[in-house]
């Protein structure tokens, strides 16, 4: 299973704060099946199936993190497509403002409030979610980038960049 990670920079030992770093968890390198909903949530029979990550990590490795992380996720697309690709749920993290730009690349912002104990990971899954566009595009695969930035309360960011994600629509 691939794995992506970034991590932020640990202070010096000397430093109080917590140490933070993040993993960014991919679904198996050749795994097509994960399923894209339309965004105008129009029922049954009009799933997709993509490639794409399933879930990302934030590993505490210092002490307890008791304010919020937040952070975004953008997704855009790789050359020329007629539909966008995006993020339908990230629970337990809070999905906000979720916007399509007119070249159907995606942009939202997400938090997810404390406590996170010190030596604790938080898993959070990633469900999809693809632009519902008239007329819908007809067989092709659309190929996206998506990059995720986590900003810590202690306002230390990292990024998560490049994650390659596809869409077929039939």
């Amino acid at each position: 299973m691939p794995v992506i990670a970034a991590a932020i920079a640990a202070p010096a030992a000397s430093a109080s704060g917590p140490i933070y770093s993040a993993t960014l968890t991919l679904k198996g390198a050749n795994t097509a099946g994960l399923t894209f909903v339309s965004s105008t949530s129009t029922g049954t029979g009009t799933n997709l199936t993509g490639i794409g990550p399933t879930s990302f990590d934030i590993q505490n490795t210092g002490s307890a993190i008791t304010g919020t992380i937040t952070g975004t996720v953008n997704i855009a697309p790789s050359g020329g497509v007629l539909a966008g690709a995006g993020i339908q749920s990230m629970a337990p993290a809070a999905l906000g403002s979720p916007a399509y730009s007119t070249a159907h690349e995606y942009s939202a912002t997400f938090s997810n409030v404390g406590p996170l104990a010190s030596g604790e990971t938080l898993n959070i899954p990633l469900s999809f979610q693809y632009q519902r566009v008239n007329p819908l595009p007809k067989k092709v695969t659309y190929s996206y980038t998506m990059t995720i930035t986590l900003t810590l309360p202690d306002s230390k960011s990292v990024t998560l960049p490049g994650i390659a994600l596809s869409v077929t629509f039939p």
